[in-house]
């Protein structure tokens, strides 16, 4: 069974390597000059007994004959000969390369054939060394006190002139590159599945992460042209979206409460960690939560720039950030940017500022735990952008100081080794994995007609209603403007 899910997998391999063999087949065909045979037939006899039993032992000695005559007829004392007949532009071992003589079995008939890509020159060919070999018979069967020969051949069949090139047909030819290439296509097919580790689905992701697979994101060009989930367009997308926020909802930290503060991070790059970190983000604000995205790759950050940020709001996070915060240039309060809405859902940001010369100094600081703590108490969810675990320390620092990590895994991109050596950085670190999500998943045409935006959307819930605002924080270095929550200190809390 293993190896029917790589062939069906693989299947274009096979399918380009039968017709690469096809196309072979059919240029050998194309490009190889015809060869033409000419073949005569030749009797070998000895002297005639006075009885039965005389007969039957020359038949026997004629069929030894026809075996050292088919030597004879390839020697380059025939092809000599035969050259020197013609007169022909070739030398004797040219020609030898040319002759062919089979005994017929059980017969005293020897069958000399010539091959050239002139058909008459292959016959001029074959008659002069039939003829040749005729005569070195004679000479070698007679005794040197003279006499009859003991033996001797005749050519019962003159060189015919042939009219058809001798070998396969381009037909088979063809047919015989395009088999050779199937085989080989399987074997190309069964040796890349053996080879590749990337996964191919949410088994496999599931399988080599050992957790629970919170959801899956499917490829989707409108989000990827927008920048970010059209929830109010609906669509698969926006559907299985909400499903992940409603996993998350009820997931839970490594003491047992929901988590709030949540690292989004992902093995390697191009995984989609932005991506899955703003739309999370949007969607569980459309469920009335008070939420703020943090950038926290500071290497190459991409949430202000996904994010529909003004022009105020995009200079204001070049100049301060998570960056200046952490180093203490800013206070929490002047790098944080609320009220970005989209499509009514309104969010904070925390972009990363200005990229510092060494990032990952900045995590190393008592003031990173206070920015996180600082964040928990003033919204429900605190969703972290994070740079990938393979390349920077950075994301398994930031999902230490949060309640739990989503691992994301790119289906038919990430590798199990890579996604196994993430969980293990993680279990070295004592960080609570909340779960994974498959990433960029194939979805069949079917399914995209099923969830089309012609479905509508589903029903959002209302628009949140002020409560009371937030206690003023303790520590005066990380003050925070006083968020409304319609949650106060519920459950999330």
């Amino acid at each position: 069974m293993e190896y029917l899910r790589i062939l069906r997998r693989y299947w274009p391999i096979i399918v380009v390597a039968t017709l690469i063999g096809a196309a072979a087949g059919y240029g050998a065909s194309y490009y190889s000059t015809p060869q033409y045979q000419s073949t005569a037939t030749l009797f070998v006899a000895t002297q005639n007994g006075t009885s039965v039993a005389e007969a039957y032992q020359n038949n026997l000695f004629s069929q030894e004959r026809v075996i050292s005559y088919a030597s004879l007829a390839t020697s380059e004392q025939v092809a000599a000969r035969a050259v020197d007949q013609l007169k022909a532009p070739i030398s004797p071992d040219d020609l030898r390369a040319k002759i062919t003589a089979v005994p017929q079995e059980k017969t005293v008939m020897l069958r000399v054939a010539v091959e050239d890509t002139d058909p008459a020159q292959a016959q001029a060919y074959a008659g002069a060394v039939s003829d040749q070999l005729v005569n070195l018979i004679a000479e070698l069967e007679t005794s040197r006190r003279g006499g009859s020969p003991a033996a001797g051949a005749v050519v019962v069949d003159d060189a015919d002139y042939p009219t058809t090139p001798v070998g396969l047909s381009w037909v088979m030819k063809t047919t015989i590159g395009a088999v050779a290439g199937l085989v080989v296509g399987f074997l190309l097919a069964i040796l890349a599945g053996v080879l590749d580790k990337r996964l191919r689905g949410r088994d496999s992701i599931e399988e080599a992460s050992d957790s629970l697979l919170l959801g899956s994101l499917p490829i989707d060009s409108v989000r990827r042209s927008a920048g970010y989930v059209d929830l109010e367009g609906g669509g698969i997308y926006a559907e299985w979206l909400r499903e992940l926020r409603n996993n998350v909802r009820f997931a839970t930290s490594a003491d047992g409460n929901p988590p709030k503060v949540i690292a989004i991070t992902s093995p390697s790059k191009e995984e989609g960690r932005t991506s899955v970190a703003v739309d999370l983000a949007l969607a569980l604000a459309e469920a009335g939560r008070s939420v703020i995205v943090v950038d926290g790759d500071l290497y190459a950050p991409n949430v202000a720039s996904v994010l529909p940020l003004d022009s105020a709001q995009q200079s204001r996070a070049q100049r301060s950030g998570l960056s200046t915060v952490l180093s203490g240039e800013h206070r929490l309060a002047e790098g944080v940017i609320g009220d970005v809405t989209v499509d009514g859902n309104a969010v904070s940001v925390l972009p990363a500022g200005p990229v510092p010369p060494r990032p990952g100094q900045l995590w190393a600081q008592d003031r990173a735990a206070a920015v996180f703590a600082e964040l928990s108490r003033n919204f429900d969810y605190v969703i972290v952008d994070t740079p990938p675990l393979g390349e920077y320390s950075d994301g398994a620092n930031i999902a230490v100081l949060s309640d739990g990590a989503i691992l994301l895994a790119r289906i038919r991109t990430t590798k199990a080794s890579a996604l196994r050596r993430a969980l293990r950085t993680f279990k070295a670190s004592n960080v609570h994995v909340i779960g994974t999500v498959a990433t960029f998943d194939p979805v069949s045409s079917a399914a995209r007609r099923r969830h089309g935006k012609d479905r509508g959307t589903e029903s959002t819930p209302p628009a949140r209603t002020p409560d009371a605002p937030t206690a003023e924080v303790e520590n005066p270095q990380l003050v925070m403007p006083k968020v409304k929550s319609s949650h106060g200190n519920g459950e999330n809390r």
